[in-house]
């Protein structure tokens, strides 16, 4: 069983149209709960009173009510493969943005970069199977509910997946503190953004097997920027080149 805890996740979990079969968990019911119940009842989404104790047992972090289901929340979970046909053809949109993580273990972290991929309409996130987060609470919460829109394609071989990518006509970069200066790189409209675990940064075989790399300039004391914080600011930057997407 998962449970959904914070407010804007549990409000944004339920606005998604995927909590069908969930169940809304309530120990107390304050202004913020009030609006989570109301958004549940539209939704047709199944609520049910418990006493707080049980709830501290189930879900620790809770503010009164959790959200109850079997299945962890995602969005569309396409095969990369399978997403990849949608990026080919005549109507196929020219400008797309990619994000590749590799090995982010930390599920504040992946909650965090999904938020930003929801924020600045990325394309499609992909993860590998392994060494990546799997704490879906904490990852849902994070995310303040993005986890529930992003699509996301989880891969056996990150390698394989860029050298994908790349026959798909993406040009690859990996972040890292030596590569060329954000603002100053001239990119393709089809950009796959490799972003590495906080400490290790991108593995050295994937960052061989990228076209280039990117830089954000810093101009402070502390030696680099959260993996995540980075990501939030990658992804701006190449939002703001190739415009709003087609469907804001």
């Amino acid at each position: 069983m998962t449970y959904i805890t914070g407010f804007h996740a549990m409000e944004e979990f339920v606005r998604s149209g995927k909590a069908g079969d969930a169940t809304l968990l309530v120990a107390a019911a304050g202004p913020r709960i009030k609006k989570i119940i109301e958004l549940a009842d539209k939704a047709g989404v199944g609520r049910k009173a418990v006493r707080r104790e049980e709830l501290d047992a189930a879900a620790p972090d809770h503010r009164g009510a959790a959200i109850a289901l079997e299945v962890a929340p995602v969005a569309a979970e396409p095969s990369l493969e399978a997403w990849l046909e949608t990026r080919r053809g005549a109507e196929a949109p020219a400008r797309s943005i990619v994000v590749v993580l590799d090995h982010i273990e930390d599920p504040h972290n992946l909650g965090a970069i999904l938020r930003s991929a929801d924020v600045f309409a990325a394309d499609l996130v992909v993860v590998p199977e392994r060494r990546a987060a799997k704490e879906t609470d904490t990852v849902a919460r994070s995310s303040a509910g993005a986890v529930a829109y992003v699509p996301t394609a989880t891969v056996p071989n990150l390698a394989r997946a860029l050298e994908r990518l790349k026959e798909a006509g993406y040009w690859t970069y990996a972040a890292d503190m030596g590569g060329q200066a954000l603002p100053d790189a001239d990119l393709p409209d089809r950009v796959a953004l490799v972003l590495g675990a906080e400490g290790s940064g991108v593995s050295r075989l994937l960052k061989e097997r990228c076209d280039g790399a990117l830089s954000i300039p810093q101009y402070g004391h502390v030696d680099s920027l959260n993996v995540s914080v980075a990501a939030g600011v990658f992804m701006y930057e190449l939002r703001r080149r190739h415009g709003a997407p087609p469907s804001a």
